[in-house]
């Protein structure tokens, strides 16, 4: 959403970007007032399960699971087979990252618990020092985090979540149905600079990164490895039932909701126009 920025004018938009930390409080913040935004795609389906059935997911931005598995430059786990007597390093639990952990385990045959520990080493800060110090043998990390390891050479990524979870939805545009209902016309605009943004990463990620990195102080080689490294097709603002579907699945396994039921919540009605 950073790099769409760059294509406000040129749809007619009048708006600027804030970035908050955490989904519950892009949630909070779309609900409160702004009326649309980019969210995680599980923290929507959490919010409307849990009463906030205003919301609606009316497109994607990142049709892929973002989070990989990194070891030290020495590690020989390559897949989820090598993950026997194994630990993996979490930042604490009940989140995707625990999912896609347990996911990686039973993809290789083992049982998480018994044949492979997964183990909350604290917050996501202590995830990294974990692994170098020999207390896990990985870390569930996302980019940019992962992107400077692996340019740096510290770090080795092992396992990817895109591979494990084809077609997951990881984040989504999410709005009220008050704003889909008055301001259709302004939201197709601000999802054509969406889409335009996405565009530009997938034709020329060293532009992109030229736009997204300096917005999250990141150097230029590391904001390229971030953008370059997960599937081109995850770049797309076209979203489905299915992957909305496999993030309320995900809570579900987690304990965070009883039901997988995601009625109501997708709304296609834009995307149609697009």
């Amino acid at each position: 959403m950073i790099a769409a920025h760059e294509f406000y004018a040129q749809h007619q938009l009048s708006i600027s970007n804030v970035h908050l930390a955490g989904g519950t409080e892009t949630i909070r913040a779309i609900r409160g007032g702004s009326g649309f935004g980019s969210a995680a795609t599980i923290s929507t389906v959490l919010a409307y399960q849990g009463g906030a059935k205003d919301l609606r997911i009316i497109g994607g931005g990142f049709n892929a699971a973002s989070v990989v598995f990194v070891g030290r430059p020495d590690t020989t786990i390559t897949s989820p087979k090598d993950l026997k007597g194994k630990k993996i390093g979490i930042a604490g639990t009940g989140s995707p990252v625990e999912f896609f952990a347990n996911l990686a385990v039973t993809k290789g045959g083992f049982k998480p618990g018994v044949d492979v520990q997964v183990v909350s080493v604290g917050d996501y800060a202590s995830v990294w020092p974990s692994v170098e110090q020999g207390i896990v043998d990985l870390g569930a990390l996302v980019p940019p985090t992962s992107s400077k390891l692996v340019t740096t050479g510290a770090g080795k990524v092992a396992i990817t979540a895109a591979e494990l979870h084809p077609g997951w939805a990881d984040v989504c545009v999410c709005v009220t149905e008050k704003a889909l209902k008055t301001n259709s016309d302004g939201l197709l605009r601000w999802m054509e600079a969406v889409r335009s943004a996405l565009t530009l990463i997938t034709d020329d990620v060293q532009r992109a990164a030229s736009i997204w990195g300096p917005a999250l102080k990141l150097d230029a080689t590391v904001a390229q490895e971030a953008l370059g490294s997960v599937p081109k097709e995850a770049w797309k603002v076209e979203i489905n039932e299915e992957g909305v579907r496999s993030a309320a699945e995900a809570a579900m396994s987690l304990g965070l909701t009883k039901q997988a039921d995601v009625s109501g919540l997708l709304d296609t009605s834009l995307l149609e126009r697009l």
